[in-house]
């Protein structure tokens, strides 16, 4: 609408404004007319969508389909037709007469404005008469306004129809969801029934592997009705409240897919690749049908898994195909030679599912094979960080002084697999293998020329025979020791007339045992059986021996160990040091007796039928074991240790004293309440007790002396440490001033002050003792457990403790949990005994039940 000429009278603002009213009532009475047009069409299109969201149209026959459909064109074609008939402009006549309405002014005063004289030549009195009448006329603009668009829907319908198409429409979006693209694609391209009238069931299950742990998925039962040439909407939304995304699809994933009554081919497609389905019983017609397939690396750019029965599409699902990648593993730390053979690792790995096994490869620097052997590689299995875990780190300490290459140049990595039996490597690490160092001259010949059989062919036997036949012809070197001279003889037969592979690395067995007989006499020959019966009963326990292999396997150990014991004491006696210096760290040794302990707990474990918790204290007891010889090959008297571990004693000791001061003083505080009380219920008493009381100090108060004499037993030990350490470690001066803080309390009588003084210097003094401990661990050899030969004078047995030092009986009924394997109590141990025995005895009762007494002797066979 163009703006009308100016009206003589008028300001410019007066008339912008009126333009403005203009302009807007002019648009109001354009949405009058445009409203009750458009809204057909959009009510057809609604109705429309909404119907296809409910999924209603799929369901019908196909010319039904197409039927409602034409209907719908038809609608929608009307309802364009009467918006095109429609007249929508407004003029500005119209529009001054609808200011003019809903201002509610009377005659027309806008119309007054725009009008003019219709003679030019008016007199005076009728032109001042004319402009009276234009000014009485703009005095009303000030008060125009235009109303509120009304389209008059509710006398076109009084019955309020419209408001039910957008609720309708709302109603479908939500049941539609994330199908809702397919549900319209549906509707608008009807198809003829390519599936049989009668309804559809389909079942689908995902199986992933067993090692990654994932559930089964189960693609839920839904009927599919006819005629659905697109996903199957039931099973999709099921599906998506799942998982909104694709549905993930591990490799080697089982797909097992069963269909009810259909005609036509059926067939699974996982992205391009096509499965019949295989009737499951030929000779019935429109039987149903069923297969299974495996998802493997060919699939993993499928995105969608499908069921088709002849060229239509009765069931989809979005998927995606995850491939397990190969396991990744680290060295974190450099390998480092710890001495006397031993090599430490410190390692991570990690997988997208969970590690299978570890282990050290190890290949010689030349290239050379293992003697006797085509293999060139050496391996050995190394801990898992977390078993059946996903990733972890871990450290393990191999003992290489036997092996043919020790102090030869190598090649090792570190490589990881995984369930599905894929591997991952380190990078290659060249160094020198670990060798142990011998002390006896003889023993450092027959280590040498053992040395020499690792090079291939046969040029130098000849001078190791030499080399041992000079060797033997001096029987005073090594003692006159028949046994040692048995064993270089046979070595030389076996050299010259042993052409068999296995000659080099039994030689190579005799000689390290002859030089290790030579060096450590009789405690080599009882560290050898014990390792023996350990990988005996190691590898036992992993190929899941029968109950009497392991029993037998346990009562060599049992000897083993008491000739280990024995030789163990005479080879520290012989070297002059003593049990607490194989690990000076160890805040409370391994006795003898925890050893036998936990290997009779083991034995009850199997008696009871609790055969994992029995293997699980088992690979406990042999991971001790190897801990312990770790520690015996390792001990060495250390300058500094012994004054290190008494001053570790010393400040354990202090702890012990100030916890027992912290005792008494709560029970004073106690006490002290208990007495408050009563004196409030009888006030006389308390006054004649306070007048007898004073002059003398009351208990609280006595307890300062004690107090001030562990302050001055802390100064000696800081003063100490100062000189051991080159510096105060600053808990210790935090728990001299709380100590200070509670001897003050105590000498005014304040009990609760002293007591919380107490438990903060109780505190620092034991943080103290965890970070000098530490400072001692650091510098000592990992991987090695103290041994004590008996219980130390005045130290009591840790109960509530295993031999690792953890504590036990942390279930609600006391009983332990290693790694997930619950370790029965001795009461549950005596209550299973007493359901044995009482099995047996039902299982010899003839006047039972034939089955009732199979299934007892089922139970007995199993447990």
């Amino acid at each position: 609408m163009t703006q009308p000429p100016p009206s003589p009278g008028l300001s410019r603002r007066e008339h912008s404004r009126l333009w403005l009213l203009t302009g807007l009532a002019a648009l109001a009475l354009m949405w009058e007319r445009l409203w009750p047009r458009v809204l057909p069409i959009l009510a057809a299109i609604s109705v429309f969508v909404s119907v296809a969201l409910f999924d209603v149209l799929p369901m019908l026959p196909f010319w039904l389909h197409g039927l409602v459909l034409l209907g719908f064109c038809g609608a929608l074609a009307w309802t364009i037709r009467y918006f095109w008939q429609g007249r929508y402009g407004a003029s500005g006549i119209e529009a001054r007469h609808r200011i003019e309405r809903d201002s509610h002014v009377a005659h027309r005063p806008l119309t007054a404005l725009v009008d003019r004289p219709l003679h030019d030549d008016l007199d005076p009195t009728k032109r001042a008469l004319w402009r009276a009448h234009l000014a009485r006329m703009r005095s009303v603009l000030s008060g125009l306004r235009v109303g509120v668009p009304s389209p008059a829907m509710a006398r076109r319908d009084p019955w309020g129809l419209r408001a039910v198409v957008p609720m309708l429409l709302l109603v479908a979006f939500a049941a539609g969801g994330s199908e809702a693209g397919a549900r319209l694609e549906r509707a608008l391209m009807p198809k003829p029934g390519g599936v049989a009238g009668d309804a559809l069931t389909l079942d689908i299950w995902i199986t992933p592997p067993a090692y990654t742990q994932m559930a089964p998925v189960l693609l839920q039962r839904q009927s599919l009705q006819e005629p659905r040439s697109a996903a199957a909407e039931a099973i999709s939304d099921a599906v998506s409240k799942a998982d909104r995304g694709a549905v993930p699809v591990p490799v080697g994933s089982t797909v097992l897919a069963q269909l009810g009554h259909a005609d036509g081919a059926a067939r699974l497609m996982i992205g391009e690749r096509a499965v019949a389905f295989d009737a499951l019983d030929s000779a019935q017609a429109g039987a149903g049908r069923r297969v299974e397939i495996e998802i493997n690396d060919d699939d993993l750019g499928a995105e969608q898994l499908d069921i088709r029965i002849g060229d239509d599409v009765v069931a989809a699902w979005p998927m995606r195909v995850v491939a397990d990648r190969p396991p990744e593993v680290e060295l974190t730390a450099p390998a480092k030679n710890r001495g006397r053979g031993i090599l430490a690792l410190q390692y991570k790995a990690r997988d997208d599912y969970a590690l299978a096994a570890l282990r050290l490869q190890v290949r010689h620097s030349q290239g050379w094979p293992l003697p006797g052997s085509d293999k060139r590689d050496a391996r050995q299995a190394l801990p898992l960080p977390n078993p059946g875990a996903a990733a972890g780190k871990g450290r393990a300490a191999r003992d290489f002084s036997a092996h043919p290459w020790a102090g030869e140049l190598v090649e090792l990595k570190l490589v990881a697999v995984d369930a599905a039996g894929q591997e991952g490597e380190t990078e290659t690490v060249t160094l020198a293998l670990p060798e142990r160092e011998f002390k006896h001259p003889v023993a450092r010949r027959v280590v040498a020329a053992r040395k020499k059989l690792n090079q291939p062919g046969a040029a130098l036997v000849s001078a190791v025979i030499s080399e041992l036949q000079e060797i033997a012809e001096q029987p005073r070197h090594f003692y006159d020791d028949t046994v040692v001279f048995l064993a270089l003889s046979v070595a030389q037969s076996r050299l010259s007339h042993d052409e068999s592979p296995s000659m080099r690395p039994d030689v190579q067995e005799i000689l390290w045992q002859a030089a290790l007989r030579l060096e450590d006499g009789e405690f080599a020959i009882a560290e050898r059986e014990l390792r023996d019966v350990q990988d005996r009963l190691t590898e036992a326990l992993r190929k899941g021996a029968d109950d009497r292999e392991i029993e037998r396997l346990m009562d060599e150990l049992q000897r083993a160990m008491d000739k280990y014991m024995q030789a163990l004491a005479e080879h520290l006696r012989k070297n002059g040091m003593t049990a607490e210096q194989m690990n000076p760290m160890t805040s409370q040794m391994m006795e003898s007796a925890d050893l036998q302990r936990m290997l009779d707990q083991a034995r009850e474990l199997s008696q009871a039928g609790a055969r994992d918790a029995a293997k699980r204290m088992l690979q406990q007891l042999n991971q001790m074991l190897n801990q312990l010889r770790n520690g015996a090959r390792l001990a060495r008297p250390q300058a500094g240790q012994n004054q290190a571990r008494k001053a570790l004693n010393q400040l354990r000791e202090l702890s012990r004293r100030q916890q027992q001061l912290l005792d008494k003083t709560f029970r004073q505080q106690q006490m002290g309440r208990q007495g408050r009380q009563q004196g409030q219920q009888q006030p006389g008493r308390q006054g004649q007790q306070r007048r007898g009381q004073q002059g003398r100090p009351n208990a609280t108060q006595q307890l300062a002396p004690g107090q001030g004499q562990l302050r001055r037993d802390l100064g000696r030990m800081m003063l100490q440490m100062d000189e051991m350490l080159g510096a105060i470690p600053p808990s210790m001066g935090r728990a001299e001033r709380a100590m200070k803080g509670a001897a003050e309390a105590l000498g005014k009588g304040d009990a609760a002050r002293a007591a919380r003084d107490q438990a903060e210097a109780l505190s620092q003094l034991r943080q103290a003792a965890e970070q000098m401990a530490e400072q001692m661990a650091r510098q000592q050899q990992p991987g090695a457990m103290g041994l004590g030969m008996g219980r130390p004078q005045g130290r009591m047995p840790q109960r509530d403790r295993d031999p690792f030092g953890r504590r036990t009986g942390q279930g609600a009924n006391g009983e332990t949990d290693m790694d997930g394997v619950k370790v029965p109590t001795r009461r549950e141990l005596l209550r299973s005994r007493e359901i044995m025995q009482e099995l047996r005895r039902r299982s010899g009762e003839q006047f039972r039940p034939r089955q009732e007494r199979d299934y007892i002797d089922r139970l007995i066979k199993r447990f």
